[in-house]
Formats: structure tokens, sequence, C-alpha cells
């Protein structure tokens, strides 16, 4: 049922060390069973619409989202700022459009 799985930001403390450097301190719900596949021509069609592109969407337990701006593929450690998010009514499952951020970017 599950393809892969994914991980959410929940927190990110900033710390300064005695020289004056941040650092930050980030925190991730992981482990997320989630389903993942390459946005359709229709997901692709309604992002271009709306101004934004579509990359994946991915699935997950609904319980799991709390409004986090991105994602991680665990399988691929890729990152994916979510641009949209849809859940059928009386569902418990919530699906992510993500745009693949370009590597180095956090």
């Amino acid at each position: 049922m599950w393809t892969t799985a994914i991980s959410l930001p929940v927190m990110n403390s900033r710390e300064q060390d005695a020289a004056g450097f941040i650092t930050d301190n980030k925190q991730y719900l992981e482990n997320i069973p989630a389903d993942m596949r390459d946005a359709t021509r229709q997901d692709e069609i309604h992002a271009n619409q709306m101004g934004y592109t579509a990359d994946v969407v991915v699935e997950i337990d609904a319980a799991a989202y709390d409004g986090a701006g991105y994602f991680i593929d665990e399988a691929t450690g890729d990152e994916y700022d979510i641009v949209r998010t849809f859940q059928a009514d009386r569902s418990n499952r919530i699906q992510l459009t993500g745009k693949r951020r370009q590597h180095g970017k956090s």
C-alpha cells in the first residue's frame, strides 16, 4: 500500500555559539508512510493555471500533517516545497503537491 516514506519538519530552534555563529537545529517527524507519484498532466495543467509548478504528489495520513511548508523524500533525500494540499471530505488521507528544491537550498 505505502510505497515510500517522507519526513516533515516539526520544530526549528536556533542557537548562537560564543563566536556569534547561529546554528539551526531542525527536528523532523520521520518515517511517515506515503504513496508518491510523479505529477500527472492534469496536475501540471492545474499548477500552471495557478502560477506554480508541480513535480510530485504525495499522499499521507492526514494526522501526520500539521501545515509544514516542505517535506523530504527519505529514499532519495530530495526536498520538496509544498505548493498545494488537498483532503477529500471525510477522508483520513491528504495529498501534498510538491515542487523539487534545488540541491543545497533548505
